[in-house]
C-alpha cells in the first residue's frame, strides 16, 4: 500500500508542475509593435549649406533646431505644426554676412491609406518666415541690415511606407508667397513691399524605431525660397537655396 501511495503522490506532483507551466503562444498571439500613428512629437537639429543671391552670392554653413507636433491616422484628419531656426555666417567675394532665419508652418489634410503599410497625405496650410541678413561694410559701402518678413501659403503632400522598424518617405511642398516685406535697420518708416514669388521644398525622411514608441529620423532636404524685387528701392530678386539634413527624435503617444 505504501508503494502505491508514494507512486500516486509523485504522479500528482508532476501533474501539478506541468499544469503550472505557461502555455506557448501561437505566433499570432505574440504582442505586436505599435504602429507609428496618432499624436507624435519631434525635436532635433539641422545642418544646412546656404546660397543666397543675387550678385554677389553669399554662401556658407548654418546650424539650427527644429520642432514638430503631428497628428495622423489612416482615413482620418492630418494636422501638423512645425518650426525651424537656422543661424550661420555667410561670405561673398566682397564682404561677409550674418544669417538668421526662423520659420513656422501650420498644415492640415487627410491621410489616405493607399496600401496596407503605405499612406499618402495631401495637405494645405499657412507659413511665415522671419529672415535677418546683416552685411558688413566694404570699400565705400556702409554695413547694412536687411530684415525680411514673408507670409506664404503651403500646398503639398507626404507619403511614407512602413516596415516593423523602418519608415521611408517623401514630402513635397509648394509655397506661393502672398505678402513680402523688407525693413532696413536704421531707416525709419514702414516696411517696403516686395513682389510675390513661389518656392518649393523636397524632403526624403528615413526613420528607424530604436525603442517601442521612439524613432530616430534622418531627412535630407532641398529648399528654394524666393524673395521678390522692389521697383521702389531698385532691388532685384533674391534666391535662397538650402541643401542639408535634419536629424530628429520622434515620440509617438
Amino acid at each position: 500500500m505504501n508503494y502505491w501511495a508514494k507512486t500516486f503522490a509523485i504522479i500528482s506532483l508532476l501533474g501539478t508542475l506541468f499544469a503550472a507551466q505557461p502555455e506557448n503562444k501561437e505566433p499570432s498571439q505574440q504582442p505586436t509593435l505599435p504602429k507609428p500613428q496618432g499624436w507624435s512629437f519631434d525635436i532635433g537639429g539641422s545642418y544646412t549649406w546656404i546660397s543666397f543671391s543675387t550678385p554677389p552670392t553669399y554662401s556658407g554653413s548654418a546650424g539650427g533646431v527644429l520642432g514638430k507636433i503631428s497628428y495622423q491616422l489612416p482615413n482620418s484628419f492630418f494636422g501638423q505644426a512645425r518650426s525651424f531656426y537656422n543661424i550661420g555666417p555667410l561670405s561673398s567675394s566682397v564682404n561677409d554676412a550674418s544669417f538668421q532665419e526662423s520659420y513656422s508652418e501650420f498644415v492640415g489634410g487627410y491621410c489616405i491609406p493607399a496600401l496596407k503599410n503605405w499612406t499618402v497625405t495631401p495637405y494645405v496650410g499657412l507659413g511665415f518666415d522671419f529672415l535677418f541678413d546683416d552685411h558688413t561694410g566694404y570699400s565705400t559701402i556702409a554695413p547694412i541690415n536687411l530684415n525680411y518678413t514673408i507670409y506664404y501659403a503651403v500646398a503639398g503632400f507626404k507619403t511614407h511606407y512602413t516596415w516593423p522598424n523602418w519608415m521611408l518617405g517623401l514630402q513635397v511642398d509648394c509655397f506661393p508667397t502672398f505678402n513680402q516685406y523688407l525693413k532696413i535697420a536704421g531707416l525709419s518708416g514702414a516696411a517696403w513691399t516686395l513682389d510675390n514669388r513661389v518656392g518649393v521644398e523636397v524632403q526624403l525622411p528615413v526613420a528607424y524605431r530604436y525603442i517601442r514608441n521612439y524613432w530616430l529620423e534622418l531627412t535630407p532636404y532641398y529648399r528654394f525660397f524666393p524673395i521678390g524685387a522692389s521697383s521702389v528701392l531698385g532691388l532685384p530678386e533674391r534666391n535662397l537655396n538650402q541643401v542639408g539634413a535634419l536629424v530628429s527624435f520622434r515620440f509617438f503617444l
